[in-house]
């Protein structure tokens, strides 16, 4: 069984969401000396706020994503979860 089943039993009628701590560098990082380079793309601000997603829905996956750009500049996004998956988590839609 996985942790979040376990800790959903143990705190009945409470979702559980476990979401890991992820750095975050600027555009302008700059390294010292003894480590040169480019920044990881896995500290880049968009493959953070990704890689929370991933975390917030985990018992299932992201099949798609749309983005819809309004004309005052505000942005929406649809995530498309895994069809197969959806008994398991329709009852945790309200959280997500």
């Amino acid at each position: 069984k996985t942790l979040v089943g376990e800790l959903e039993k143990k705190f009945s009628g409470y979702h559980v969401v476990i979401i890991a701590q992820r750095t975050m560098l600027k555009k302008t990082y700059a390294r010292n000396r003894k480590f040169n380079g480019p920044r990881p793309r896995s500290r880049t601000l968009k493959a953070v706020q990704e890689a929370i997603l991933e975390d917030l829905v985990y018992p299932t996956e992201i099949v798609g994503k749309r983005i819809r750009f309004r004309t005052d500049g505000s942005q929406t996004i649809k995530v498309h979860l895994n069809p197969r998956d959806q008994v398991n988590v329709e009852t945790k839609l309200d959280t997500f």
